[in-house]
């Protein structure tokens, strides 16, 4: 499992409670390592604590993360990253928005 080269010990036991050990071990290294990377770009500061409560932001592809970002700094302003901070439930919004933007894309490949 490689979530150790990205939480210290406290928090790697509460996600080893707080989720199955199958689900954990199912997570892409690859793009978990992207969202990581893209997170601690924009100055995420509290990266461990979305690991532990919005683990599901790190199965999403990478790029509709961004996407979802870009719309989420749009909507907040320049203070965003600081506003999820204080209010983590909008990482929700992250993960809702990335995953409409995946399903679009879906979609429209569909009808090619």
């Amino acid at each position: 499992m490689f979530l150790h080269k990205y939480l210290d010990v406290p928090y790697l036991d509460l996600v080893y409670s707080n989720y199955e050990e199958e689900y954990l071990h199912s997570l892409d290294e690859d793009n978990f390592h992207k969202v990581y990377l893209l997170l601690k770009e924009n100055n995420f500061y509290f990266i461990a604590d979305i690991i532990l409560n919005y683990l599901a932001l790190f199965t999403i592809e990478v790029q509709y993360v961004q996407m979802a970002m870009m719309q989420l700094n749009n909507t907040l302003g320049d203070n965003w990253v600081s506003m999820i901070g204080k209010n983590m439930t909008l990482v929700n919004k992250i993960i809702d928005l990335a995953i409409d933007y995946s399903q679009k894309e879906d979609n429209s490949t569909n009808f090619v």
